[in-house]
């Protein structure tokens, strides 16, 4: 299977993602708190494991939305001209391979205005 071209950024946020996913669901289940330990002892075992699920997901949702501003603030930029295909610059206003004018594609032609008088028969 061929790999997906993503950029690097989206494959750290895949990564990132699927290894804080593992470590929480196996963090609650890691701690051996002793078959012999008393309720107290049990008891602080498990708000300590408690403690550690939601450090680790207060640091997955700090860690994804720092890598995802960081995704947005780098994709690439530019834009591919419809006529030739050139990718061009962001913010160039005619390709510099055709000469095409991206500023007359946007604007959108516009209808003659008609007035139509309505009369009752």
């Amino acid at each position: 299977m061929p790999r997906p071209h993503w950029r690097r950024m989206t494959w750290a946020l895949v990564i990132l993602s699927a290894f804080m996913l593992i470590w929480i669901i196996a963090g609650p289940n890691s701690p051996d708190c002793g078959s012999n330990a008393s309720e107290a002892a049990k008891s602080g075992c498990d708000a300590g494991t408690a403690i550690r699920v939601d450090f680790s997901i207060v640091l997955w949702f700090i860690s994804v939305t720092v890598l995802s501003l960081i995704w947005f603030m780098t994709r690439p930029g530019g834009t591919d001209c419809p006529v030739c295909g050139v990718k061009g610059e962001r913010g160039l206003r005619t390709c510099e391979n055709c000469g095409h004018d991206f500023a007359v594609a946007v604007v959108p032609a516009r209808r003659p205005f008609r007035r139509e008088v309505l009369t009752h028969d």
